[in-house]
């Protein structure tokens, strides 16, 4: 029986040390396909890269280890390259946090080897020129641990992947700053998610009204071509502390719409709504950064409350919005503006 047992203690350990060798093996070789930054002059071989306190130039990249030996995570940040992105990357299996950061000399797709990285919970590579389509991880063999994905920041184009939905545990999506096309897929994230933010792409459509469901802690899509009337995110009953949908095509009467305890910031400004400014506007206990400006709003402002928080700024630039801190009302106040008209049935 003790040899039996010395005999699985032995596999296991080479097993550890085969498993060790591979990933120098394989951070040499991400080095070399980089071409060799100065970041990376530490990666050598027989180097000590579980050793912290051995990463000579941390400004350049980081990693961590497993108990065994293996990659943990993997940041690469400042490298002065002009190259694709190394592939070698996918054979890192044990890795569960990867990060590039401030590498604008990286460029190319990701390849589609990526999604063998089944252990990743965290994702981030943002400040690339890396271009082409956004990863579509539903090729992944098993269920994916991923719980956060930045991809902002880059050149990514096509449409988002619908296949976001199916991962299960993801709860923060932020794919702002590229060049990213079509509409918002419904059901992207999962009714627990506390980010989405798809800011400053090329978006078109409606918000699927199904996010009305969604418990967003925070909701970004400012600097899209997105329409329609997105009032069902705001309520009484809603999570979310930050909305930002500013620079659209947003077409809705605000006169009815109530703003949550919880929202903390919101921002409506460079779209077409209309109607009056709710009393619920001065009645949201924590709303500190809203802005109206640049819509066309009418009517007097609600006055008290919160009300005393906001200059002038937040209400610019609307049609014929008046009280404190605006100009004065005169004494007929001015009637709201006017749904717009409907479009002829041709």
């Amino acid at each position: 029986m003790s040899i039996i047992i010395f005999l699985v203690f032995l596999l296991c350990c080479t097993s550890s040390v085969l498993s060790t060798k591979d990933d120098e093996i394989t951070l040499l070789k991400i080095k070399k396909q980089l071409a060799d930054p100065y970041g990376l002059r530490w990666w050598v071989k027989g180097f000590d890269y579980c050793n912290r306190s051995a990463n000579v130039a941390p400004d350049y990249s980081g990693i961590t280890c497993t108990s065994t030996g293996r990659v943990e995570s993997l940041i690469l940040q400042n490298l002065d390259v002009t190259k694709p992105f190394p592939d070698g990357i996918c054979s890192l299996t044990e890795m569960d946090y990867l990060e590039i950061y401030k590498i604008p000399g990286l460029y190319g797709p990701i390849p589609s080897c990526f999604t063998k990285l089944y252990n990743l919970v965290r994702l981030s590579i943002t400040y690339t020129s890396l271009s082409g389509a956004v990863p579509d991880f539903s090729g992944r063999i098993k269920p994916s641990n991923l719980t956060f994905i930045n991809l902002s920041r880059n050149q990514f184009s096509g449409t988002i992947p619908p296949s976001f939905g199916s991962l299960p545990k993801l709860i923060d999506l932020d794919l702002s700053f590229n060049r990213l096309t079509g509409t918002i897929p419904p059901a992207l994230l999962s009714t627990s998610t506390s980010l989405l933010a798809l800011a400053n792409n090329s978006l078109t459509g409606e918000i699927p009204k199904c996010y009305g469901a969604v418990n967003f802690s925070v909701f970004v899509v400012r600097g899209n071509r997105l329409n329609g009337d997105p009032s069902f995110l705001f309520g009484k009953q809603q999570t979310a502390v930050n909305i930002e949908l500013a620079n659209n095509d947003f077409e809705f009467d605000l006169s009815n719409v109530e703003f949550s305890d919880n929202l903390y910031g919101f921002d409506l400004s460079h779209n077409k709504i209309y109607g009056r400014i709710p009393n619920s506007f001065a009645t949201a206990a924590r709303l500190w950064y809203p802005n109206l400006s640049f819509n066309r709003l009418c009517g007097e402002l609600p006055q008290g409350g919160n009300m005393g928080r906001f200059d002038a700024s937040v209400f610019a630039n609307n049609a014929c919005l008046c009280g404190y801190p605006l100009q004065p009302c005169s004494n007929s106040a001015p009637a709201p503006a006017p749904a717009p008209a409907s479009k002829p049935p041709f």
